[in-house]
């Protein structure tokens, strides 16, 4: 006759299952990578502490108008252009009147952000541009290739004024 063992199963030992997981979870934490969500990169001017706009008179011919409707359609001057021939329209924009210019952007808050985005990378593009050409012109290397003093004179020869407003036959309303 035979007779049944009881067989017992033995314990496992987790005490250090926790530290183990913990270790891991520090160690994908720090040699992976994470995304970074991309945006514009603007500069902005800092925070006036009065409120008081002043009236500035501008010369028609100096003025560059750029409009997105809401069907993120781009409107140059009030002309219809497409997004992708507005940076050689600004590049020679620029190049005609150098310093002495003023960029107009408007989108109607109906528009995509990626049509207002596309339209602010032609604009930084165009001026990138315009200054590499300058730098190339004068210090015979591009802009990037230039010690910290020739950056900052190029940057006073080749400035990007650029405001922003909605346009005035939108409702207002919200993105």
């Amino acid at each position: 006759m035979f007779r049944k063992r009881n067989r017992r199963v033995p314990g496992l030992n987790t005490t250090s299952t926790a530290d183990i997981s913990f270790m891991l979870l520090i160690f994908f934490l720090v040699a992976s990578s994470m995304d970074i969500d991309k945006g514009l990169t603007r500069q902005l001017p800092p925070m006036e502490t009065k409120q008081e706009q002043k009236a500035t008179e501008v010369n028609r011919q100096k003025l560059l108008q750029l409009r997105i409707d809401a069907a993120d359609q781009l409107l140059v001057d009030d002309k219809v252009m497409p997004m992708n021939q507005l940076q050689g329209r600004v590049e020679e924009f620029l190049q005609s009147l150098g310093a002495d210019h003023l960029i107009v952007v408007a989108a109607d808050p109906a528009s995509s952000y990626d049509c207002y985005f596309q339209l602010q990378n032609s604009l930084v593009a165009a001026h990138q541009h315009w200054r590499d050409r300058m730098a190339r012109k004068i210090y015979g290397r591009g802009f990037r290739r230039l010690a910290t003093v020739e950056r900052d004179n190029i940057r006073e020869r080749c400035p990007l004024h650029v405001t922003e407003s909605i346009p005035e036959n939108t409702k207002g309303g919200d993105r």
